[in-house]
């Protein structure tokens, strides 16, 4: 038995010191979109944190299929219909802003002058973030030999405020333009494999989610 921390998102703009209850996390608020790599052969969580994305998705979209068996019989077929089936989930969303500590917002790299100080927006937490997204579907929750070729097959577990889903990245792109010039933008799919918990449409556990 694994147990998955699911973090709180407290809103600056409530509470404070004098009143931390007020800030904590609010389930009708939703949850923030985390990815997590899972062990090959275990489905157990590989690391202690879960990657946050930096900015929520703009736009998601459910793709949904019917599931149903069919099964011969001497004097005809039994059809089986089962609930829709959660195919992929396709979403387009934004990095964060590139603020460099030493210069502010930063639209291009730059290498570090005398001082060893950098104005490139590589030195930028949202870079980072964007980064970490980027390997993480690079990966795939994969275990490569030194050849390069994968030797174990892992797969990446999703978690928001629908449910719990494990599976891979199928698509993943990353635009830059003149209208996003201190930030990229990101288009992505993630095809389900296997639906670990769904969250009910108005009731969501705040401490946590377990998996079996």
């Amino acid at each position: 038995m694994a147990r998955i921390s699911i973090p709180h998102t407290p809103n600056p703009q409530i509470g404070g010191v004098s009143d931390p209850e007020s800030a904590a996390y609010v389930p009708s608020r939703g949850r923030p979109f985390l990815f997590q790599v899972l062990t090959p052969g275990t489905d157990i969580p590989l690391y202690p944190f879960a990657l946050a994305l930096h900015v929520n998705p703009s736009s998601l979209s459910e793709k949904m299929q019917k599931s149903k068996n069919v099964v011969m019989t001497y004097g005809g077929f039994v059809e089986f219909v089962w609930p829709d089936e959660l195919d992929t989930i396709s979403a387009d969303a934004s990095t964060g802003a590139f603020i460099n500590p030493n210069v502010g917002l930063a639209s291009v790299g730059g290498a570090p002058n005398a001082l060893g100080v950098s104005a490139g927006r590589q030195q930028s937490i949202a870079w980072e973030r964007q980064q970490d997204l980027l390997e993480l579907f690079h990966n795939n929750g994969m275990v490569y030999n030194a050849m390069g070729e994968p030797v174990l097959r892992g797969r990446i577990m999703m978690l928001y405020d629908r449910g719990l889903f494990t599976g891979f990245f199928s698509t993943f792109q990353v635009d830059e333009d003149d209208a996003h010039p201190f930030s990229f933008q990101l288009t992505w799919e993630f095809r389900v494999e296997a639906t670990i918990y769904k969250f009910p449409s108005s009731l969501f556990p705040t401490s946590g989610t377990q998996q079996s």
